[in-house]
């Protein structure tokens, strides 16, 4: 019965993902010390959260369900290298976002790291992780053009403060930032893979990056960021689009080289990821009915567009979503 099969799966993911996030922020704590000692100074607090937080929910949303395809969890190694990825990819965010670089900067720190004079420990820091995971990539020219078009489109997301950016503009600023983030994490991972599962790596994180989105309305709406949820005129049609991208990956799931059972558990694990941008679509088509047309965002409060994801409701409604989703997968493979 396959309600028993996801039920006993989903409540051992919730347990692992309970005790792994608290054990790796342990481990990226000590290590972030570690460096931070080394080179004698201190990040702001929110970064030094932001890293702490990102590596440890990453590890058993991300890398291990991509690692069970293979029936295996992410090693030490591997995660001594998610740890140096969240430093690069947290502190790059800083220097975007706070304007601590220019984009020639950014440029040069990123792709002429070898010549770049660091001013400060952020800069340091960034250049240590940045070198040390280059070294160990063993397909240097994929991994010089992923790198590449993540920074081209970190760099394009500056577009987005400008009213006139076109829709599909933004599609396309969205999916490559979400999903190159994503798709170079591939590289800190022990095995090679498939075409097939770098396209579900570069797709989960252009749904990341939407789901990001999605939360981040309100919060978008005051800083003036163009984001394809906050130009968003009917929440029903969005959802499509959201479900197509949602479709995209359970296909390239579907076609992976493992067995059904192995890709039935990595299915679980990626509708839980996109059950939360599902329930945020959920709460807008409620408020577009309660109002009868799509409300202008701008003139709602921030409770309105704010979500819990602690309320009872909202956990059983992503629960739904991922047993729907993965039972209606599981029924259609029955031939593949």
């Amino acid at each position: 019965m396959y309600l028993l099969k996801f039920a006993t799966s989903i409540s051992y993911r919730i347990y692992r993902i309970i005790a792994v996030r608290k054990r790796e922020s342990k481990r990226a704590t000590l290590y972030l010390n570690k460096l931070l000692a080394q080179f004698d100074g201190s990040l702001q607090p929110a970064t030094y959260k932001k890293i702490i937080t990102s590596y440890s929910i990453y590890i058993p949303m991300i890398c291990d369900v991509f690692a069970s395809l293979r029936g295996k969890k992410t090693s030490d190694a591997e995660k001594e290298r998610f740890i140096l990825y969240f430093i690069c990819s947290s502190l790059f965010d800083d220097f975007c976002d706070q304007k601590q670089l220019t984009h020639e900067q950014l440029y040069q720190i990123s792709f002429a790291s070898d010549k770049y004079a660091a001013k400060n420990v952020e800069e340091k820091l960034f250049l240590h992780a940045h070198l040390a995971l280059a070294h160990i990539v063993r397909d240097t020219s994929y991994y010089s053009e992923v790198t590449d078009k993540l920074f081209r489109s970190q760099v394009d997301s500056d577009q987005q403060f400008d009213p006139s950016i076109s829709n599909e503009e933004l599609k396309r600023i969205t999916q490559e930032k979400g999903g190159y983030a994503v798709l170079l994490c591939h590289f800190y991972m022990e095995d090679d893979i498939s075409e097939t599962e770098k396209n579900c790596w570069f797709l989960i994180g252009g749904i990341i990056q939407l789901t990001n989105d999605l939360f981040d309305i309100y919060k978008d709406l005051q800083e003036h960021s163009q984001t394809l949820p906050n130009r968003m005129s009917d929440a029903h049609s969005f959802q499509q689009y959201f479900s197509q991208q949602v479709a995209s990956l359970e296909k390239e799931i579907s076609q992976l080289p493992f067995s059904r059972e192995r890709k039935l558990d990595f299915l679980i694990g990626m509708m839980a990821i996109c059950s939360f941008g599902n329930m945020a679509l959920h709460q807008l088509k409620k408020l577009q009915h309660e109002n009868g047309l799509f409300p202008d965002l701008n003139s709602l409060p921030r409770k309105s567009l704010i979500i819990d994801m602690e309320k009872p409701g909202n956990i059983f409604y992503c629960f739904r979503y991922t047993y729907q989703q993965t039972l209606q997968w599981w029924e259609k493979s029955r031939g593949i």
